[in-house]
């Protein structure tokens, strides 16, 4: 009897032993399997049903809701039945959109659009591109912040982010994925209306001093990266914003012309107009030939040893009158009241513009230097410096004439090709920037050099300060 209980209880602890080994065996097979690596990364999919759902009013109609009532924020009543539709526009996989989701009313010829503010990360995967939506706007609340419309959910008096626990009962998704086809615009035909839609820009190009930058990788770059395009047709500019927390970043701008697509929006300051990229995919710059100012290009030597032929550095200015006695010309092309002015810090001076508080809606500011005479001289260089602040974009240009005489439209101006200070969002840039070398060798006898202002209130109103214009040559 003995023998056989010790050889049962053997036999069972037995039976215990190969079963928990077999059940050991699973868990490390299954450990194992969900270990191994793999670069394939399937987005999550949604199976949906198209529901009986329709719209009520439209992303224009609420917008003017909202401006009806002269309130700050508009917030639907939670009994509302208000349904709004729409195609996203708007993808965050690349880390240039950050729960925010922009939504555009058509998917072709849009009349407006809106953005939505949730508080979920990864939307691209729930929310992709192109896919149409509907919004249920009972206990929602819209507000027109800094150039944009913003739908979203009112917490202590202000509208922020929609809650994950209520994104499934406000936004519905169709099983309709549109081929969204952006609408091709100039630049100078973008307008307030079309903010959050999506925009095609043909005829573009990066400015020359933009190249070999990064999008918003460079030391200077907080939050986001404005670098300036322009149009060849109009030589109008527009900014394009980057993320510096984007997976494209660092990559390199590019020289060449084409097409650039993007969502259109304002900047943070609510200034000025912005093309964002949903991914690097929107810039498509593959002509080689660029479309720059005709500058002029004088092959004269930058390194000889040289002797100065003309200094300005303001120093011995009391007033902006001044100017006039020492040979300078102050001109506003549409006679307004802006003009380079004399202004002085911690004992420097220096002659300052800005559009800032104007009221002029096309500010044209020429400063032009007493006449300078190369006759005697070769291998002439020019040198400035400059410094910017309150950035809206580059308004400076420099130019050259050698038949100036007290009428600019009828004098013959030559662009230089300079660097111009690039500035801050506020007053905190200390740093005048020089403006590289530039070869006058070309050029003889008596020339003026030409500072030309282009601003605009309140859009493009960045200030500049010019100082130490010097000439040197043989």
């Amino acid at each position: 009897m003995i023998n056989f209980a010790i050889s049962l209880r053997y036999n069972s602890n037995k039976n215990i032993m190969k079963k928990t080994f077999k059940f050991i065996s699973i868990i490390i097979s299954i450990l194992t399997i969900s270990c191994v690596q793999t670069d394939d990364f399937d987005i999550p999919k949604y199976e949906i049903e198209e529901s009986n759902i329709s719209t009520t009013t439209n992303i224009k109609s609420i917008k003017n809701a909202l401006e009806q009532s002269d309130e700050k924020i508009y917030t639907f009543n939670k009994n509302d039945d208000a349904i709004i539709g729409g195609y996203v526009i708007s993808s965050d996989e690349a880390g240039n959109f950050y729960k925010t989701l922009i939504m555009q009313d058509h998917f072709e010829n849009p009349t407006a659009g809106i953005e939505i503010m949730i508080d979920q990360k990864a939307l691209y995967t729930k929310y992709n591109f192109g896919r149409k939506l509907y919004i249920k706007l009972a206990g929602l609340s819209m507000m027109y912040e800094k150039g944009r419309y913003k739908l979203g959910y009112l917490l202590k008096n202000k509208v922020g982010i929609i809650p994950a626990s209520m994104l499934d009962r406000s936004i519905i998704r169709s099983t309709e994925t549109a081929d969204i086809i952006p609408m091709k615009l100039e630049i100078d035909e973008f307008s307030n209306e079309m903010i959050g839609t999506y925009v095609q820009i043909e005829n573009v190009q990066f400015k020359k001093d933009e190249i070999g930058r990064t999008f918003a990788g460079d030391p200077f770059d907080e939050f986001n990266g404005e670098r300036v395009l322009e149009q060849c047709s109009s030589k109008w500019g527009v900014v394009l914003s980057t993320s510096t927390y984007s997976d494209f970043k660092s990559n390199l701008i590019s020289d060449k012309t084409g097409i650039i697509t993007a969502v259109l929006t304002k900047d943070y300051y609510g200034e000025k107009f912005v093309l964002s990229l949903n991914d690097p995919t929107g810039v498509d710059l593959i002509e080689s030939e660029r479309c720059d100012p005709d500058y002029l290009n004088c092959d004269g030597s930058l390194e000889s040893e040289q002797k100065i032929i003309f200094y300005e550095d303001f120093d011995t200015m009391k007033n902006t009158k001044d100017l006039g006695g020492m040979g300078w010309s102050n001109i506003n092309v549409n006679f307004g009241n802006g003009k380079f002015k004399k202004r002085s810090k911690n004992g420097n001076v220096y002659m300052q513009v800005s559009a800032y508080n104007s009221e002029e809606n096309y500010m044209e500011v020429w400063l032009i230097s007493p006449k300078i005479n190369l006759e005697n001289s070769s291998n002439e260089v020019l040198t400035f410096k400059t410094r910017s602040t309150f950035e809206t974009g580059t308004i400076l240009t420099v130019w050259v004439s050698t038949d100036f005489n007290d009428n600019i439209q009828n004098a013959t101006w030559r662009q230089l090709d300079v660097s111009i200070s690039k500035g801050s969002k506020g007053s905190e840039n200390s740093e005048f920037v020089s403006s590289g070398k530039v070869s006058l060798d070309c050029l003889q006898g008596n020339i003026q050099i030409a500072f030309k202002y282009q601003g605009s209130d309140p859009d493009k109103t960045t200030t500049y300060d010019i100082d130490h214009v010097l000439i040197q040559g043989k």
